[in-house]
């Protein structure tokens, strides 16, 4: 396991429109995709919602790194969608589709398996899309407009500007490992350089307190930030649209109650057995992968 291709979830350089949006409207974006989310069960809208985080991700040259950073999805989906047709997260009685050997499979839940995994992926990939096309300190300067409390809004800036910090120490350390002939890679040879990596994050705390300390942190005086972020009318445009989409989705899905579309899918057994069997498997292969890569040697 190789930290040298760690995960990008950080600021990726650009300077595409995402990345002069600002902060605040994307802020907006990324809740108002949880609310609405969390409010339909219509799977055309939320995958829909998911392609356009990649339509954003591809415009703003991030699509790569994001992908990258998603690839947890993976794992998380194969095992939720095998898990949802075993047991589905509605109320019974359920619908029984197939059965071969102990394990029965239900016909609900192929369907809300999908919701909840289209909520995550919706979610996940708006996030990682503001994530990696907004800078933290315009992040932290507007949330300190928002009044958002001075101490809960440096905790939030510092934890995306320490995460890429700590995967460089480790990458680094991980090729110190391999030079001096020790292993490289595998979860063996992350677990000896968790001891420097820890003292350094200890030694970079202790720098971080005095040079907070030096610059009044503590104090009660106005707070101010070496980057001004001014927003334009085109991104107070976006959030107003924003919005309205929202409003106009959500009140749709509670009028309908919750959108379901569990009625217009029709599954065949055999799919049903086929979904199952590849998201069982790929869950399986990918923890039998790590197995295996932790104990090989480099």
């Amino acid at each position: 396991m190789s930290m040298q291709g760690a995960l990008p979830v950080a600021l990726i350089p650009g300077d595409s429109a995402m990345h002069r949006i600002h902060p605040l409207p994307k802020m907006i974006w990324v809740v108002l995709y949880v609310v609405v989310a969390f409010m339909t069960q219509n799977i055309i809208l939320l995958y829909s919602m998911a392609a356009f985080a990649l339509f954003l991700a591809i415009v703003s040259g991030v699509i790569r790194p994001m992908l990258k950073a998603a690839f947890i999805i993976v794992p998380i989906g194969s095992s939720l969608l095998a898990l949802q047709l075993m047991a589905p997260a509605v109320e019974q009685p359920w619908t029984q589709i197939a059965q071969f050997g102990p394990i029965t499979l239900y016909e609900d839940g192929l369907y809300y398996g999908l919701v909840l995994l289209g909520r995550i992926v919706a979610c996940l990939l708006m996030a990682l899309v503001v994530v990696m096309t907004t800078h933290p300190s315009d992040l932290f300067t507007t949330l300190a407009k928002l009044k958002v409390p001075y101490t809960l809004n440096f905790m939030m800036a510092m934890t995306l500007q320490l995460i890429p910090v700590f995967q460089r120490e480790v990458g680094i350390i991980l090729s110190a490992q391999k030079s001096r002939g020790m292993k490289g890679n595998g979860f063996q040879a992350v677990l000896p350089s968790f001891v420097p990596v820890f003292v350094g994050a200890i030694e970079r705390v202790q720098q971080l307190s005095i040079s907070l300390e030096s610059r009044g942190f503590g104090s009660a005086g106005i707070k101010t930030s070496y980057r001004q972020v001014k927003g334009k009318p085109t991104d107070w445009i976006l959030a107003i649209v924003g919005v309205a989409g929202a409003a106009t989705l959500g009140t749709m899905s509670i009028m309908r109650g919750g959108w379901n579309l569990r009625d217009l899918l029709v599954v065949e057994p055999a799919t049903a057995v086929i979904v199952w069997t590849v998201s069982a498997s790929l869950f399986l292969g990918i923890i039998l992968f790590a197995l295996i890569l932790s104990f090989k040697q480099s």
